[in-house]
């Protein structure tokens, strides 16, 4: 038995909303974790901010990377070559 609120699950992504004390759905094995309302309204803007501020850094960081690598690999005489060898 669990009181009112909003309870997400988080492996099948279902947010269960108790209006009332009661049973939440879903058999005994699964999980479910109660959301706080006010951390969420506070969470919620500051990752979708961090993803849309990091996802083109990474992105950047990545293309930097892989072309960095193949000059590296050009300017050392190593060829353009697709394996690696060990």
């Amino acid at each position: 038995m669990v009181e009112k609120g909003k309870y997400y699950n988080p492996f099948s992504g279902t947010l269960a909303e108790m209006d009332s004390a009661g049973k939440l759905p879903g058999n005994a094995k699964e999980r479910f974790f109660k959301v706080n309302t006010a951390a969420m309204m506070i969470i919620a803007p500051v990752a979708t901010l961090l993803f849309v501020i990091l996802l083109p850094v990474a992105y950047v960081a990545s293309f930097a990377t892989l072309w960095g690598y193949k000059l590296l690999r050009l300017l050392l005489g190593m060829g353009n070559t697709t394996a690696l060898r060990h």
